[in-house]
């Protein structure tokens, strides 16, 4: 009788153990969906976040006759805000300059070709070229207004050692007095 009666405290011991078990191992569980969850969260936070950076990066305004840097598939709005202003993006950067330490039959040259848009207006194209250090200038119309568009630079100036570098201009665009 009293073997019996070990065994069923043992037996109500391992139910009691088992059952411990069953639920520990359910709040780890528990902890990894959870831990999986705020990894996640978090990385999607990150990820929302580099993409509104960008977006206020690409997306500046700035006032008429400023110098702005910009790369490929980059723009900005030169004017007081985007309802009276004009967008300028940067379409493409070719740059046949020859190399820093290269000698060359041609000394090349970079274009630079943009579109100019305003707000339910057309959008006007154009190219830029740089055959030396001088500047470029244009001067177009966009929707009754007379717009001046200057080419200021494009770096990095190419070098041989540096092949793939990602050419950036520097661009100013001044509103014309109208006739």
């Amino acid at each position: 009788m009293f073997i019996g009666t070990k065994q069923k405290k043992c037996n109500i011991v391992s139910l009691l153990l088992s059952d411990t078990y069953g639920r520990l191992k359910e709040a780890l569980m528990y902890l990894n969906n959870l831990q999986s969850f705020f990894f996640g969260a978090t990385l999607l936070g990150l990820v929302s976040f580099v993409a509104c950076e960008k977006t206020v990066e690409t997306n500046k305004i700035v006032p008429f006759g400023t110098k702005v840097e910009l790369g490929t598939a980059e723009s900005v709005w030169f004017g007081a805000d985007t309802l009276n202003g004009v967008e300028i993006s940067i379409i493409a950067i070719d740059d046949s300059r020859c190399p820093i330490g290269v000698n060359c039959i041609w000394a090349g040259e970079a274009r630079v070709q943009f579109n100019a848009t305003q707000l339910n207006s057309d959008t006007a194209s154009f190219e830029l070229r740089l055959p030396t250090a001088k500047k470029d200038t244009l001067s177009f119309k966009l929707n009754q207004n007379y717009y001046q568009a200057v080419l200021f630079g494009v770096k990095p100036y190419p070098s041989a050692q540096q092949k793939n570098a990602k050419s950036r201009a520097t661009i100013s665009l001044k509103q014309l007095a109208s006739n």
